[in-house]
């Protein structure tokens, strides 16, 4: 590949490159810096929330199993799902079986981490990603074990660093009643899709049974009449998921 096509290749964020980046697809082997750049380039793209769901709905299973060959506590695959960890497809997958002891998993490899030469960055990006997976798994994922040792870790980064992601992860942790509060939005606001008709004029409160969008799994709804009228919205983010 030329320096020109290569450029070129790597300007061009798509859900694939993306997994390309991760190391997910054929013989491909993670590329760290290139997928930073890609990632830098996608927070500025308008169509990131529709790239992230097509990765997620594609990648998420395989992107999983690569977190979960690694022990670090930071790594490609843990950068990935934290750029995702925002998408109702990942809060389903914590839903399921392969997903439940994701929470618990990071913290371990966090207390367990050494704290020599340690990138600040990657602190920031460990504790945004255990901070997210708190908020919905629930700290009670946590272990006690893993809690008491995990918290004078997050104090003393959190002096040093003095970053609003330590903070919040450790504040969540520690069980502040305001940061508890603020988590319990996020997990309603990912998992609302999940749980609450997909029509925005919807009128319904309390129904019991919804209709999944069998495409995505991740929109109900409360009858096919809503479904129809909601879809111009919900097809930008609506793809075939693998899980």
């Amino acid at each position: 590949m030329s320096w020109v096509s290569g450029t070129q290749a790597l300007l061009n964020v798509t859900a694939d490159s993306l997994a390309e980046y991760c190391g997910l697809t054929g013989d491909q082997q993670q590329n760290p810096l290139s997928l930073e750049r890609q990632l830098a380039l996608l927070q500025r793209n308008p169509s990131h929330v529709v790239i992230n769901s097509e990765f997620a709905a594609k990648y998420l299973p395989t992107l999983v199993d690569a977190y979960n060959a690694q022990d670090a506590a930071f790594s490609v695959p843990m950068r990935m799902l934290n750029t995702i960890g925002y998408l109702p497809y990942f809060a389903r997958f914590l839903s399921t079986p392969a997903g439940s002891s994701m929470c618990a998993t990071q913290a371990h490899r966090m207390v367990t981490a050494s704290s020599d030469s340690v990138d600040p960055t990657c602190i920031v990006e460990e504790c945004q990603f255990l901070s997210t997976l708190l908020a919905l798994q629930g700290t009670n994922a946590v272990s006690d074990e893993d809690r008491q040792a995990l918290l004078p870790k997050l104090r003393q980064w959190n002096r040093t660093y003095q970053k609003q992601q330590i903070t919040r992860c450790l504040r969540q942790l520690e069980g502040d009643s305001e940061t508890t509060a603020i988590a319990r939005g996020l997990k309603k606001h990912v998992e609302c899709s999940l749980n609450e008709c997909g029509f925005e004029d919807c009128a319904n409160t309390g129904t019991s049974k919804l209709l999944q969008c069998a495409r995505c799994k991740t929109a109900v709804y409360c009858n096919r009449d809503h479904q129809k009228k909601a879809w111009s919205l919900h097809k930008t983010t609506c793809f075939p998921t693998v899980f």
